[in-house]
């Protein structure tokens, strides 16, 4: 071939590489590898929610990415060493109405789960207990005090028939509490006795105190815990222990409210 027309083809050929090369730009690519932000309204921690209730378990989770319907939760009767599934793949609109089981427990959690469309998620229990117990009596009213005999306080109070919601409930039994000053807080008030009818004496205090005050306290019985508590103080009759105290020992001897 001529040195010529050789060099007309590999003039043709160069001239025509702009044609058949170049490049362009791609959308961004998003690479998200943040966890969704999650916190727990309700229940979180020092809730006392009753059988036989719906409460609405609440939170807030936000995302660039959240999927919508990625939010799983759980519930824990033993402080979280074992969870049970409540509801899977709901939507993440904050609030989720839960009928409390039929167990009860002081020693209750929710867990909770959201996911974004990257794979991130957040898990998160409640951040302390919260109860689920028996919905309990009303409180006593019409407590009065009669020390005519200048020697003991006789104490009387009106029957509970009903519980806090007003449906008929008849109590096991009545728990007394002293204190020689009129505060209201559980942490002030005594242990002096227990009662299976609407009257208790407490003998001798006239004798001995100016002035006394008294909170009568009614209970339901629904496990045996209440009456294996007060049959301990009763039979330590020196033991001097708060009702804030009481009650911890009720919860302390459902060993962890997982029965």
């Amino acid at each position: 071939m001529k040195p010529a027309v050789m060099l007309c083809i590999l003039f043709l050929f160069v001239s025509g590489l702009p044609a058949l090369t170049g490049y362009g730009t791609s959308a961004a690519v998003i690479n998200d590898t943040v966890d969704p932000a999650l916190t727990i309204i309700a229940p979180n921690g020092g809730e006392a929610w009753y059988i036989g209730d719906t409460n609405n378990i609440t939170w807030t989770a936000t995302d660039t990415n959240i999927l919508s319907n990625s939010v799983n939760i759980w519930y824990s009767l033993n402080g979280g060493t074992d969870y049970i599934s409540i509801v899977e793949n709901t939507l993440n609109d904050g609030i989720h109405s839960w009928a409390m089981p039929a167990v009860q427990s002081y020693n209750a959690r929710v867990r909770i789960e959201v996911s974004d469309s990257f794979g991130n998620f957040t898990r998160l229990a409640s951040a302390s207990p919260f109860s689920i117990t028996y919905v309990p009596p009303k409180t006593p009213e019409g407590v009065s005090v009669d020390t005519s005999n200048n020697q003991d306080a006789v104490i009387t109070w009106q029957p509970v028939t009903q519980n806090i919601y007003n449906s008929p409930l008849t109590p096991d039994g009545y728990i007394v509490l002293y204190n020689e000053t009129p505060y209201e807080d559980d942490h002030f008030y005594y242990f002096l006795g227990r009662s299976y009818t609407t009257t208790y004496t407490h003998l001798d205090v006239a004798e001995f105190r100016n002035q006394m005050f008294y909170k009568v306290v009614a209970y339901k019985n629904y496990r045996g815990d209440v009456d294996n508590v007060l049959n301990s103080l009763i039979a330590s009759p020196d033991a001097k222990i708060s009702l804030a105290e009481l009650k911890a020992a009720i919860q302390n001897y459902n060993a962890g409210g997982d029965k």
